[in-house]
């Protein structure tokens, strides 16, 4: 039987905005195609289980995203190991600002993070939060933003571009605005809402990668099963469009 293992970092201190539901929703697709998943919760001062196929870490507050990073950082070479395997990482908001090269703080100080993504964070004062639209290669995505961060994207391909929202570089003009970036096999972001269920062509697209790694000739089977799914999820990115 195909098998998909999921690495869930830190869901109690990075888990506020949703973001367990893009575990779940990753869980529920990949069961619906046939898949066997195992997820594996790490938590501060734990191992890093073996055979991990997919890493995902979610977002929370300054204060907590404080708390992990000693922790991230003991874990920095075998994350990057795993990346330079194929791993696909979804980092969401704090949880990607952990696991790039830097973060600097309202007050000035700056921490290190596992540099996993070549990516810097700034946090700002003031914040955005509210409902985003981005053009991306996958479509349209709609989700919720809500942090107070401005990013140097390292050099990486953007996720999208902001068609409504802060995005992540507000110093720049409306037009110009963009999200999250794109490694590889892995996706950061600021999106929120949470981002796959809403969006589960991204949540196809990771687990096709994640699984491809040691099966590259594994493909999506079709089936019925989701049609429900997919047509909420549709509807529901309509209702964000339509209220921006």
């Amino acid at each position: 039987m195909t098998k998909l293992h999921i690495a869930h970092l830190y869901p109690q201190e990075l888990g506020i905005n949703g973001d367990v539901g893009n575990v779940l929703a990753l869980r529920f697709r990949a069961e619906a195609y046939g898949v066997k998943v195992q997820i594996s919760e790490v938590h501060r001062g734990q191992l890093l289980p073996e055979n991990i196929d997919l890493v995902h870490v979610g977002s929370g507050p300054t204060d907590m995203l404080e708390l992990v990073l000693p922790d991230v950082r003991r874990l920095a070479d075998e994350l990057r190991s795993l990346r330079d395997g194929g791993v696909p990482f979804l980092a969401i908001s704090a949880g990607w600002f952990a696991l790039g090269r830097s973060i600097t703080f309202v007050n000035g100080s700056m921490a290190q993070g596992a540099a996993v993504f070549p990516t810097r964070v700034s946090m700002q004062q003031s914040r955005a939060v509210g409902e985003v639209e981005l053009s991306t290669e996958f479509g349209i995505v709609t989700g919720f933003e809500n942090h107070s961060s401005k990013v140097d994207d390292g050099g990486l391909p953007h996720f999208g571009s902001l068609i409504h929202g802060v995005g992540s570089d507000r110093s720049l003009r409306q037009s110009d605005r963009w999200d999250g970036v794109v490694m590889g096999a892995s996706l950061a972001t600021n999106v929120h809402g949470p981002l796959l269920p809403m969006n589960p062509t991204i949540a196809d697209a990771l687990i096709t990668r994640a699984i491809g790694r040691t099966n590259p000739s594994w493909r999506i089977p079709g089936t019925t099963a989701l049609e429900h799914i997919d047509e909420f999820a549709r509807e529901s990115r309509e209702a964000v469009r339509e209220r921006l």
